[in-house]
């Protein structure tokens, strides 16, 4: 008897664990709990490192979450984590591939240049840009079936090369120089500069620019700005409430339009393939329409307006036209070296640098935009 029943316990517990590691198995991608009308429930564990505040979750992220949900009638639900409390800004793609997380909102290619090099080409600086103009050009470049190298699309090279499935992030204003003290009346000013930069672009443009690019990610940046580390710091105008830099910048040089920054947001190719056809053709559909959306674009806007009102008066905004002759040519000289110091590194390294600089190039120019004059003549 006692033998009978110390096997008995023996196979139950074994039972016991085999169930209960079946359910931590299933606890984010494939959770196959029911909701109140009896249809699988599909439960995604999603992260972000940005804070709740942030213009891409108010423009973007949440109301992307929210269509599915509502569109899937509740099946679908997401376990969000916010302000990097469970992967921090830059390391969604290890957490994908670790399993830690279903979804990457978003993800931050930028971060990454050895593993996403191409990405870095809507960092190139522009002679005049907008959020929609961005906007347009980077569905463009995500979705297009422009070929770049060996009969692979932008899209196939940087993100299924990498068992990605990913959908363009909306992007605002260009990226701009503002420091916290320090004004570019001439060209020497920008040598005595310490900038912040978040991209290994943006670092060649400092460089040519002739200050000094200190690398750093932008969750870093508001306490060097605090303590003097840095003197400035290379953003869009329309981020800095999401940060908290209205109360540091007292001068921003505009008119120089040092790339937008860019990022996507999604899943590995794995847990695509495993959603349901309809549950992909939602959040398909929600992701293409909300990024390009008015409404995003609006949110945009009003959080552009909303810096200028709150520092007008503290900040001074000074356009490149504005400056010492002297100061105006340097600024565009570094912009455009910046495009073919680019592209000289990508081709070093093996990638098509040149086909992609001038994809770029061409879809800014069909939106609306205009890239430095020089670019123009790239064949």
């Amino acid at each position: 008897m006692k033998n009978l029943t110390f096997t008995h316990l023996f196979v139950s517990a074994i039972i016991f664990m085999l169930v209960l590691s079946g359910c931590v198995q299933q606890s984010t991608t494939g959770d196959q709990n029911s909701n109140e009308n009896g249809d699988e429930k599909i439960v995604l564990r999603a992260s972000t490192g940005l804070p709740d505040h942030h213009i891409w979750m108010k423009s973007l992220l949440v109301p992307w979450m929210e269509r599915v949900e509502e569109e899937s009638n509740g099946r679908v639900e997401f376990e969000f984590f916010t302000g990097g409390e469970l992967v921090a800004l830059g390391q969604e793609y290890d957490a994908l591939k670790a399993g830690t997380i279903d979804i990457a909102l978003p993800l931050m290619p930028l971060y990454e240049p050895s593993r996403f090099p191409l990405s870095e080409v809507t960092m190139l600086p522009l002679a005049e840009s907008d959020s929609k103009v961005m906007n347009k050009a980077f569905a463009n470049l995500i979705y297009g079936d422009h070929k770049l190298e060996d009969d692979k699309t932008f899209y196939d090279l940087e993100f299924g090369n990498n068992d990605l499935k990913v959908w363009a992030m909306n992007g605002g204003t260009a990226y701009v120089i503002s420091t916290t003290e320090m004004d570019f009346d001439s060209a020497e000013d920008f040598k005595k500069a310490r900038i912040r930069t978040g991209s290994r672009l943006s670092e060649i443009f400092i460089q040519n620019l002739g200050a000094t690019p200190i690398s750093m990610p932008q969750t870093d940046a508001y306490d060097a700005l605090s303590r003097g580390t840095i003197d400035g710091n290379l953003l869009s105008v329309g981020d800095w409430l999401g940060w908290g830099y209205q109360d540091l910048f007292k001068y921003t040089l505009l008119g120089a339009n040092i790339g937008h920054f860019s990022a996507v947001f999604g899943m590995l190719e794995e847990t695509w393939n495993d959603l349901p056809k309809d549950i992909q053709e939602i959040m398909e559909e929600a992701a293409k329409e909300i990024q390009l959306s008015e409404e995003a674009d609006k949110i945009m806007n009003e959080e552009y307006d909303e810096v200028l009102a709150q520092v007008e008066g503290k900040v001074k905004f000074e356009h490149i036209d504005e400056l010492e002759q002297d100061a105006k040519d340097a600024v565009t000289a570094a912009m455009e070296k910046t495009w073919f110091d680019w592209i000289e590194l990508m081709e070093k390294d093996g990638h098509p640098g040149k086909e992609a600089a001038k994809l770029w190039r061409d879809l800014i120019v069909e939106a609306g935009g205009k890239v430095p004059d020089a670019v123009l003549e790239i064949e």
